[in-house]
């Protein structure tokens, strides 16, 4: 027997919301970010429906709430694919072997905010919500795992 869905988590859970909202022509942009930015923080998997026989998610499974169609072409099934991927870069690694400057300019390569925020959360190092420049996202991501790696050594010690 097939599986008829399919768990997302993580960055292609992500993808999968903005590929959702990106669909929808009647949310303007800043209410669609808000609600994007909600439902990336607020959920940590979704069961996607798979449509018969292609394979792709098609639908969204919610528990008991109805269920909402949101078709997926290939197109955007690549995307999710192509995604950002928040692991490529170990943060603790790189600041334990080479030092933070070192993970400053490693963050440099990545030029947008949600993927820096992406990558501090499915890192678990906390930054605040209230960062505005792509450099102050880079120090908050740099200072919490100067944090951790302190708090590792405390522990320890």
């Amino acid at each position: 027997m097939a599986k008829t869905t399919r768990a997302l988590s993580g960055a292609a859970k992500d993808a999968y919301f903005r590929r959702a909202l990106e669909q929808e022509s009647g949310i303007d942009m800043p209410v669609g970010a808000r609600l994007l930015d909600r439902l990336q923080s607020g959920v940590a998997q979704v069961r996607v429906r798979l449509d018969a026989g292609s394979g792709e998610p098609g639908k969204v499974e919610s528990g008991s709430a109805e269920t909402a169609p949101a078709s997926v072409s290939s197109a955007q099934e690549a995307s999710l694919n192509e995604a950002f991927d928040p692991f490529a870069l170990n943060v603790i690694l790189v600041l334990r072997t080479r030092g933070r400057d070192a993970v400053l300019r490693e963050l440099e390569a990545i030029q947008s905010a949600s993927s820096l925020r992406l990558l501090a959360r499915e890192q678990q190092l906390s930054i605040g919500t209230e960062l505005a420049t792509l450099a102050e996202i880079r120090d908050a991501i740099a200072t919490a795992a100067e944090r951790r790696v302190a708090n590792r050594k405390a522990a320890a010690g």
